[in-house]
């Protein structure tokens, strides 16, 4: 079968690989559908976080083609999604339910790590080690191109679950990619009285208002948006800010718009160093807490929300492509300036 191999920056291609051999302890599965994530993308763009060597996609449904023989609960055939972190069970976080902080969640993680045993879902199928806290059921109410929205929305689920945000306060979400627009989606769901979002695509500017945001603004187009801000708030700043956009300046500029004793929830991941100034940090009072991933319980969160079709999030899902033109079609067009994608999802070839 073909998969998708990170050779280095600018350069993945199509491999050809077997499919695994699973254990009695095991499970196999076809993948339907994996979408292209933004963490994906900044390891195309730059050596980042994803090093190279590593066969990616982290964000797919399928159906189990193949069941160890010492496995319970499921069977050939059984719809499900990942969780693609791995857990060791035995560190503090793990034991007290914070899996997503254990200090070896990368050392196996799917579709991130370098080497064929971790390899992920840009292939036709993908071995799931410990399937116990890995596997869960996708109702036949999802379909499988919903389902690879599960494991984003569950990151955005979780920022905003560990965030001190309350119903009818006030929020801002810098950067409306798949994480943003999931954070939109859940604080909307959550009774925010006002969500204020930042994006440049216009797509995905549409998308945020669609979703639940109030107000969305060009940041390239507006030369004061502390001030527009403020007059939104009486003068005050949000209560959270959400930095979900991966970039310095966002993150540099997200204490200007918060309230005195607000905070910041920083997703967006930034793997190399970023200036700022702790004064005013200490000025307002400000807490800064940032967020990885996800915790056990928040994938069954999510598919209870798709099942119920709450919002119309699947419609982020703007274009799906076959394996074959990952590159062309995937992240060439993703990393290019001026695109209007918001998330690509990839289909294995037959």
């Amino acid at each position: 079968m073909k998969a998708a191999l990170l050779r280095g920056p600018g350069d993945i291609v199509l491999e050809e690989v077997p499919v695994p051999e699973i254990s009695d302890n095991e499970v196999l599965i076809e993948v339907k559908y994996c979408g292209i994530c933004g963490s994906d993308l900044g390891s195309y763009r730059t050596r980042d976080l994803i090093q190279p060597g590593t066969y990616l996609g982290h964000e797919f449904s399928g159906v189990i083609a193949k069941v160890g023989k010492n496995l319970k609960g499921w069977k050939v055939g059984d719809r499900v999604v990942c969780n693609e972190l791995y857990e060791c069970g035995e560190c503090y976080a793990c034991k007290r339910g914070f899996t997503s902080c254990c200090p070896h969640a990368m050392d196996h993680e799917i579709g991130c790590v370098p080497g064929l045993e971790d390899a992920g879902g840009f292939a036709k199928y993908v071995r799931i080690p410990h399937p116990e806290y890995r596997l869960y059921a996708l109702p036949g109410e999802v379909s499988f191109e919903e389902g690879t929205l599960v494991e984003p929305l569950a990151c955005s689920l979780h920022a905003v679950r560990i965030s001190n945000f309350k119903p009818r306060e006030r929020a801002m979400v810098l950067g409306c990619g798949m994480i943003g627009l999931g954070v939109i989606t859940h604080l909307k769901n959550a009774g925010a009285g006002l969500i204020v979002a930042t994006e440049v695509i216009e797509k995905r500017t549409e998308m945020a208002e669609k979703l639940g945001a109030d107000y969305v603004f060009n940041p390239q187009e507006v030369s004061n948006l502390k001030e527009e801000v403020l007059e939104l708030t009486d003068r005050v700043g949000v209560d959270v800010v959400f930095d979900c956009s991966g970039i310095p300046q966002a993150f540099q500029s997200a204490p200007g718009f918060l309230r005195p004793r607000g905070q910041i929830i920083l997703i967006g991941l930034l793997a190399h160093e970023v200036p700022i100034v702790p004064l005013q940090f200490n000025l307002g009072e400000y807490n800064l807490q940032a967020s990885f991933c996800y915790y056990h319980d928040e994938f069954p969160m999510v598919i209870e929300l798709l099942k119920r079709h709450i919002s119309p999030i699947e419609e982020v899902i703007t274009s799906k492509i076959k394996l074959s033109d990952i590159v062309k079609k995937g992240f060439d067009v993703l990393t290019s300036s001026g695109n209007n994608e918001i998330k690509v999802i990839v289909e294995p070839d037959e």
